[in-house]
């Protein structure tokens, strides 16, 4: 046991905890002088309220503490919706200036004022301009506290930056828009004291405003979490987000845990039971939060789990209603099924060729048995285009064979290629990213498990070890009085060896979907195209050795049907001929008439092909989105994200209040202190590991 407590742990004085909540919250909710209210149960009475009353822009309450009669001020950063919200933008914008605002100028001397009417101010605090209001008065008032949350930067003539204010702390969200900004364009030292980030908030554009103000005020009422997902859907749950609950203080001494370990305390019963009640309110309860995260996540990869058909199915819907529509006549319409439009277009082929065979032989039968009177005259009297329809039939009978051929390929594409998407070219998972998130966090959730036990048993055996020494002292002290036996003090949990197991997933953190989304795209659309494109080129040319055989059609009746006469047959017999040739003109126009059909729809045909042929490629990229949503739900992989996020910020609140707890109890003789010294460590070590494996699920 070595040094005194210095700053023993005092509930009654406002705390950091307390300056942040009044600074992000309370700031904006304009209570009315003598208005009573609490924080962190805590009471405060309004003792002064200045807000919409200086031109401006400031806003301000002095407020006194009614248990520790501590007075404090807080300065309400931007309300852009009061009176003077013109000024409050306007001095938004003089920051980035040299000369001090008005504003500033105000804060300070309503500061002085109310100190000269209550005397010391204990601290001042602000959120946003708020937090720049409270920092000029820490600047130029060393004895008052400023303690802020997300602060505005100072001008550059109201801070010097090579100079320490100690005096002056200020808490940075790890998602604050507003200091990220700072820093990266190089102004961070205009916000003077020191800067310690705190993991509230959520990585979400939803949270950009909660973010910088540190609290969620719905209807000017105080939300404390922010809601992910949908209700009753899996996954549904919230997040706390309040600044002032991730603010890790001291089991002990309720100091801060920033900038270096509490004060080193003595350890005595009392505050061995501080450690114990400490573990129970301020480590199991922000665990189990962290674990509802995880469980979550879980519930929403289950559920990604159990839909997996329905996901299957649906891009195979997607994909074929997308092939299907290619071609805007509709040529692929149903092309998977026997009475798909391709099929009925072919068929159609063939009963147009079947009309313009039988006008054929009726024309033939005309020139066969021209009028006697002019059979001298002609020379050519049938056409012969059995070879040409033979040619033309076989032509079709290949374009069915090759239709097939195609249905084949695309049905081939749409149950097994599709479901190839998934998998992402590896074989582990037949649905690799829920595969992969299913993998790990089974190692999540048993390690997790594994170090809230750990968590709970160090809690036990601190209390135990409080009550032991305790009983060992009493009983010392009776044996020395009454000469009797010490006795035994009861047992102490024994300690369970944990070892967290490491995970061999999601090495590539949040990124796994899009690299197997960027696998699976490529690998579909190399693999679908080597399947369909040769084919439906080889129909392409089918068709065109259609088009050219009707095209010989035309052309050998129209030569055939050229008769020529020998001699001057006279006025009579030009007569006859002249009704014979229009006979045969009229039976040539019925074949061209079913020609014209019978090319039209080859030329459909054709352009259809070529249009699948130039757009499949397309058709394939612009599935990607679809695609994406298929490997896993967007919204559900990121609610994973930021559940995890949420998760990962408690360890990392866990690990620093564990640092100051192996901390206090390193470096003891007493070998039970030195056991739990060991058992701490572990657990910090333990939950390093954890945290490390939670954020894979964290970062993109």
């Amino acid at each position: 046991m070595t040094t005194n407590v210095k700053q023993a742990i005092n509930t009654t004085i406002t705390t950091d905890q307390d300056l942040v909540e009044l600074a992000g919250l309370h700031a904006y909710l304009e209570y009315g002088k003598d208005q009573v209210f609490e924080v962190n149960e805590k009471v405060y009475r309004v003792r002064d309220s200045y807000f919409n009353e200086d031109p401006t822009g400031l806003d301000a309450m002095t407020i006194q503490n009614m248990t520790s009669g501590e007075y404090h001020i807080v300065y309400m950063g931007t309300n852009v919706h009061g009176k003077y919200g013109t000024a409050d933008i306007v001095t938004d914008v003089k920051l980035l200036t040299a000369p001090v605002p008005a504003q500033l100028e105000g804060a300070e001397h309503y500061f002085v004022k109310m100190e000269q009417k209550y005397g010391e101010i204990t601290s001042v605090t602000g959120n946003s301009l708020g937090g720049a209001l409270a920092n000029m008065v820490g600047v130029r008032h060393e004895h008052v506290r400023s303690v802020t949350l997300n602060p505005a930067l100072l001008p550059a003539n109201a801070v010097e930056t090579d100079r320490e204010y100690e005096n002056i702390v200020n808490y940075i969200g790890q998602y604050d828009i507003l200091n990220l900004g700072v820093s990266s364009i190089g102004l961070g030292n205009q916000v003077p004291g020191a800067r310690h980030t705190i993991y509230n908030g959520i990585p979400s554009t939803a949270g950009i405003g909660f973010n910088h103000t540190g609290y969620i005020r719905e209807d000017g009422k105080h939300v404390s979490h922010v809601t992910v997902g949908t209700e009753g859907a899996p996954g549904y749950g919230v997040i706390k987000v309040d600044a002032h609950y991730h603010l890790v203080s001291s089991i002990w001494t309720g100091q801060p845990l920033y900038g270096g370990r509490s004060e080193r305390i003595d350890l005595n019963v009392e505050t061995i039971r501080l450690l114990s009640d400490g573990i129970e309110t301020s480590v199991l309860d922000r665990l189990d939060w962290a674990q509802q995260y995880v469980n979550h996540s879980m519930e929403i990869i289950t559920h990604e789990s159990a839909v997996y058909d329905a996901r299957l199915n649906q891009l195979r819907e997607i994909y074929q209603e997308s092939v299907e529509n290619i071609v805007e006549d509709g040529l692929l319409r149903y092309i998977r099924f026997g009475n798909g439009m391709f099929k009925q277009v072919i068929q159609g082929l063939h009963m147009v060729v079947d009309v313009i065979e039988a006008r054929c032989e009726s024309l033939n039968f005309l020139l066969e048995y021209p009028p006697v009177a002019l059979l001298k005259f002609i020379t050519k009297k049938t056409i012969d285009l059995d070879a040409v329809f033979a040619e033309i039939r076989s032509y079709l009978r290949r374009l069915e064979d090759q239709l097939d051929e195609f249905i084949a390929a695309i049905d081939d594409i749409v149950m097994r290629k599709i479901e190839d998407i998934f998998k992402a070219g590896q074989e582990r998972f037949h649905d690799v990213v829920v595969g992969e998130l299913a993998s790990h966090f089974n190692y999540v959730t048993t390690n997790y498990s594994n170090m809230f036990d750990q968590v709970k048993e160090f809690g036990t055996q601190v209390d135990q070890v409080a009550v032991a020494f305790e009983t060992i002292d009493n009983r010392l002290a009776s044996a020395i009085s009454n000469q009797s036996a010490v006795g035994d003090v009861g047992k102490i949990q024994q300690t369970t060896a944990v070892e967290m197991i490491e995970s061999p997933y999601l090495l590539n953190f949040m990124a796994l979907k899009e690299q197997c989304l960027n696998i699976a795209m490529e690998q579909f659309k190399t693999g679908s195209s080597f399947i369909v494109l040769p084919i439906a080129t080889s129909l392409k040319t089918t068709v065109s050795l259609i088009e050219w055989s009707g095209e010989q059609i035309t052309s050998v009746i129209r030569t055939g049907t050229n008769i020529h006469l020998y001699g001057n047959p006279g006025n009579l017999i030009l007569s006859t001929f002249t009704n014979y040739d229009e006979n045969v003109k009229a039976k040539v126009n019925e074949i061209l008439e079913p020609m014209d059909e019978l090319n039209e729809m080859l030329r459909g045909v054709r352009t259809g092909l070529q249009k699948f042929l130039t757009n499949y490629p397309v058709v394939v990229d612009n599935l990607r989105p679809y695609i994406d949503s298929a490997l896993f739900n967007d919204s559900g992989y990121y609610n994973i994200h930021i559940y995890n996020s949420a998760a990962t910020s408690i360890l990392k609140d866990m690990q620093l209040l564990f640092d100051d707890i192996v901390f206090q109890l390193s470096d003891h003789e007493a070998e039970a202190i030195t056991v739990l010294h060991d058992v701490s460590s572990s657990v910090k070590t333990n939950m390093s590991i954890l945290e490390e494996q939670i954020e894979r699920a964290a970062t993109w």
